[in-house]
């Protein structure tokens, strides 16, 4: 099962993160917060929320009760080094 084993934040929506097969890197979420319509996400633009990132049930995780599925997170950041 795929899983975040470390969060840390870098910048203002940008985290690292690492996942339990070893990959890690930077993950920018500014572009997916700005996408999502639920309000609960859009808190997050919030740069004080944001910040309060932390690891959880294998995910990231928010103050406000926020989580991704790690999948979703793997596959951005397989994007995000794609592209860059």
């Amino acid at each position: 099962m795929l899983g975040v084993t470390k969060v840390q934040l870098q910048g203002d929506y940008t985290v690292f993160i690492e996942f339990n097969d070893g990959q890690s890197g930077i993950i920018n979420l500014k572009n997916e917060l700005e996408k999502d319509h639920r309000e609960i996400i859009r808190e997050l633009l919030d740069l004080e929320k944001f910040k309060t990132v932390k690891l959880g049930y294998h995910t990231l995780c928010w103050d406000n009760g926020v989580d991704f599925a790690p999948e979703y997170l793997y596959e951005q950041l397989m994007m995000q080094k794609k592209a860059a």
